[in-house]
């Protein structure tokens, strides 16, 4: 079935498809504008609000309960190995 398709001749509309893409973004481009910078200045300023507020305010300390399914961890676990840096 492939070798069918590829005997076949190009679609002659492939010579034109790079002119039909660039008059098509010339004329989506005259359409909108960029975006003035007071959007990006907002974003920004948000942004950086957010990221402060997130680093001033102190998270909690959260540990997780020590959970082994087949009983005791045994002595020698790369877990116990690493030390707990206690």
């Amino acid at each position: 079935m492939l070798r069918r398709l590829g005997d076949l001749p190009t679609d002659p509309r492939v010579a034109t498809i790079d002119d039909a893409v660039i008059d098509a973004l010339a004329r989506r481009g005259a359409q909108g504008g960029p975006l003035p910078g007071s959007v990006f200045a907002v974003a920004a300023g948000l942004a950086l609000t957010i990221g402060v507020g997130a680093s001033v305010i102190p998270a909690s300390e959260s540990r997780a309960a020590a959970i082994s399914p087949l009983g005791a961890p045994p002595a020698l676990a790369p877990s116990t190995l690493l030390g707990t840096g206690e």
